[in-house]
């Protein structure tokens, strides 16, 4: 099928039996003389919608039920996506296709098959220049010039742009509790947090390792327990770029329910700090001696880290927030400060994830599905890919 955008706003779907998620295996880029094509690699055939925003002179297309692969993603950054088109990954299980019709004439799109794939067709683009040409096929929508060919795109990755995800090579994932630490528990349906951030955790690495180049490391891997002394350590020794703690919350109230994030800091409030004593295993008292003016002053460079954990954990919870918790109806309840022993006392920008709470009976329903565990997961990979995006410097 064969589409042209339209001349109004309008939204349309092209529907597929097949509501499996897949994967974008690659992104290739080549041209003729009227136009740029940019042809997605799929696994299966493709969901997908368009829309076009006539005031703003923009258009977007939204794949669903799908993910960017590892090639696809290295793609995105090597191989020349023409400017006035951008692709990222959105809400976690969605990849967004945005066009600036300000720098093109206009644009069609259409899905083939054996093999799958979706070609979006770029017409009129401004500024292009100093091209090799070559001939796409029509009717099989192949490419004969990909990347690494002499295609030059409208406006080319800077260096800063193209080492943007090396800037993050190492993410230690810590699952909260484990073995004789179980965490908040719901002894009726034993239920207890220790088992279901290893869930989680799990998830979330396998889909890093599927989805990112980065080296990914647990904490723990097993029910075992280990001492938040130890966490940090662990931590600190591979060097990591990113800490990301997860757990589920608990509260003497069930109705309170929802999800949040925290980075290292004074406690805000006394729940704060109560969530803090829970997690650290300690006392309200001891988990209020934490000076951070004092820690600041000894140590200039935890300035840096408190910083950037900041972007990260808004980053993330702003991905959990779209994409957890609108699906599941979770509250979003922010992103806090609390003195959390493993995020003052890893060198690297951290964040602790608290899912949902374990003692509101609407997110315990929840908790006990692998299919919200999973999505859980996906909803914070999705934060962690969105900071990552965020440290590319734009050029201009």
């Amino acid at each position: 099928m064969v589409s042209l955008v339209p001349l109004s706003p309008s939204w349309f779907a092209v529907a597929d039996p097949s509501t499996a998620q897949s994967f974008v295996k690659n992104i290739r880029v080549g041209h003729s003389p009227d136009y740029v094509r940019v042809v997605f690699d799929l696994e299966r055939p493709p969901i997908y919608v368009h829309q076009q925003f006539t005031e703003l002179n923009r258009a977007t297309i939204l794949m669903k039920d799908i993910f960017l692969g590892q090639k696809a993603q290295q793609a995105i950054i090597n191989v020349g996506i023409p400017y006035p088109m951008k692709v990222y990954s959105w809400q976690g299980d969605q990849i967004r296709i945005d066009f600036d019709l300000n720098l093109m004439g206009t644009f069609r799109f259409f899905d083939l098959k054996n093999p799958y794939r979706f070609v979006i067709d770029l017409y009129d683009v401004k500024k292009v220049s100093g091209i090799k040409k070559s001939n796409p096929d029509s009717t099989t929508g192949s490419i004969n010039s990909v990347a690494g060919s002499a295609l030059a795109p409208v406006r080319l990755l800077t260096e800063a742009e193209r080492h943007a995800d090396r800037a993050i090579q190492t993410i230690v994932i810590d699952p909260g509790h484990g073995g004789k630490d179980s965490g908040a528990s719901f002894h009726k349906t034993n239920m207890y947090e220790k088992d279901l951030v290893l869930d989680i955790s799990l998830r979330l690495k396998n889909i890093l390792e599927d989805r990112h180049d980065v080296s990914v490391y647990m904490t723990r891997e097993t029910d075992v327990f280990i001492e938040l002394e130890e966490r940090a350590k662990f931590a600190n020794a591979k060097d990591a770029d990113l800490f990301v703690s997860i757990h589920v919350n608990a509260h003497p109230t069930p109705a309170i329910q929802g999800l949040e994030v925290y980075m290292f800091g004074a406690a805000e409030d006394q729940r704060a700090l109560e969530v803090a004593a829970r997690e650290n295993g300690t006392s309200l008292e001891e988990a209020g001696e934490v000076d951070v003016v004092s820690l600041l002053i000894a140590e200039k460079l935890l300035e840096k880290k408190i910083n950037q954990s900041r972007d990260f954990a808004w980053v993330t919870k702003t991905a959990m927030s779209e994409h957890l918790g609108k699906r599941y109806s979770l509250e979003d309840l922010g992103v806090k400060t609390a003195p959390f022993y493993v995020l003052r006392h890893t060198a690297m920008p951290g964040i602790l994830a608290e899912v949902a709470y374990l003692t509101n009976p609407g997110d315990r329903k929840h908790l006990a599905s692998s299919v919200f565990r999973q999505q859980a997961a996906e909803s914070i990979f999705s934060g962690i890919v969105n900071y990552i995006s965020s440290l590319a410097v734009p050029s201009g």
